[in-house]
């Protein structure tokens, strides 16, 4: 079975390498038995005269207006010495019929009379009226017209093929509009659902939150919590509707500040400012990096408590930036994560640096916490100009 399937690939790659040297091995072989017949029949009264009609068929495909220009004249001079006419015109029949193929209309209708004119009127010189000139002219016009049907089908075939790819194309423009449209139904739909759910549950919640303020009596305490509240949730809505109207999104380290400063205000502890990595890292790269901070804070918040420490630190590799965070808890004995501990932020955010050619990874802190540490590549000339962070 193995021998068969070599067998027959090996086939196929002589075929294929057949197609594409058929025609020079063609024309070698027509040349080769033309001449052969000019010898074998005693055709040949001037030497130079065949050479100059049985060479420049070599060149026929390439120049074909020059080639039939050359076989033609010495064809006629080559006549009127005497040259035998049935294989004496072999030559330039087949010159004939390459030219007329020729998508020039003046090659086709001037040039391939005009040789022919002459060609025949040598014949009719050297062997008559009816021998001479009605014979030349039926080989003429047989090969010439036989040349010109060839061109036509050619014409039409590459008009066919430019007809179907044009269809193609337009399948694939069709289809590519088709898709772009079912992606927008389906981002409408996806609008519609976040309006309906989200947002209506976010202002629900919002106008609960400011109904309980002032229908309750406070504590400074308590009306602080409660402004965090309010004011996250009115960012949350902001952004609802930015995104339902497809409006730009804000800079990421404008969002990271405002996140940061909403979960400060919720209990937070943060050691230190964060990294400021605008210089350091593309703007999509820094933007990975920037929500990787918030989904980090939040998570500390979320499941270390108010109270929880967060350090972002970061180092250099070779040619990538790292960023190192930690999430402690207030209190040790507080554990608010489950065995794994990633949730879909951190996995979402673990596929988009992976696209960019980074690594995260993440684990637990011993002996309470959480730990994370990504690594971003870093820009030529980042990696060489720009001084290590802290």
């Amino acid at each position: 079975m193995v021998f068969t399937a070599t067998t027959g690939t090996l086939r196929s790659a002589a075929v294929r390498r057949l197609r594409g040297h058929w025609q020079p091995l063609v024309d070698l072989g027509l040349a080769a038995a033309t001449a052969l017949l000019f010898v074998l029949s005693g055709t040949i009264v001037a030497t130079p005269l065949a050479v100059a009609q049985l060479v420049p068929l070599v060149w026929r495909r390439r120049f074909p207006a020059a080639v039939l220009i050359v076989v033609g004249c010495a064809t006629a001079a080559h006549t009127t010495l005497g040259m035998a006419r049935a294989v004496g015109f072999f030559p330039a029949t087949i010159a004939l019929y390459t030219a007329a193929t020729h998508r020039s209309p003046r090659i086709r209708w001037v040039l391939c009379p005009a040789v022919g004119l002459i060609m025949a009127a040598a014949s009719a010189v050297r062997h008559g009226p009816v021998e001479g000139l009605l014979m030349a002219v039926v080989t003429v016009t047989v090969a010439w017209l036989a040349g010109v049907e060839r061109s036509q089908h050619l014409r039409q075939r590459a008009e066919a093929e430019r007809q179907r790819a044009e269809a193609t194309h337009l399948r694939l423009e069709r289809r590519i509009a088709d898709q772009a449209t079912a992606a927008a139904e389906d981002r409408e739909r996806l609008a519609r659902r976040v309006h309906d759910t989200l947002a209506h549950t976010v202002t629900v919640m919002l106008l609960q939150t400011e109904a309980l303020k002032a229908t309750t009596s406070l504590g400074p305490a308590a009306g602080d919590r409660l402004d965090v509240v309010l004011r996250a949730g009115r960012e949350a809505l902001a952004e609802v509707r930015a995104a339902l109207a497809d409006a730009d999104e804000p800079d990421s380290a404008v969002l990271l500040a405002t996140r940061l400063q909403t979960l400060q205000a919720a209990g937070l502890r943060l050691a230190g400012d964060p990294p400021d990595l605008r210089r350091e890292l593309a703007a999509p790269v820094r933007a990975v990096a920037d929500r990787l901070i918030g989904e980090a804070a939040t998570n500390a918040l979320r499941h270390d408590g108010p109270g929880a420490l967060l350090t972002i630190t970061t180092g250099r590799g070779e040619h990538t930036l790292i960023l190192r965070i930690t999430s402690e808890p207030a209190d040790p004995s507080r554990d608010g994560r489950g065995p794994d501990g990633g949730g879909f932020g951190l996995l979402s955010l673990a596929e988009d640096l992976t696209g960019y050619g980074g690594k995260l990874v993440h684990g637990p802190l011993a002996p309470a916490g959480w730990r994370i540490e990504a690594s971003f590549p870093l820009p030529a000339r980042a990696a060489v100009a720009v001084p290590p962070g802290r």
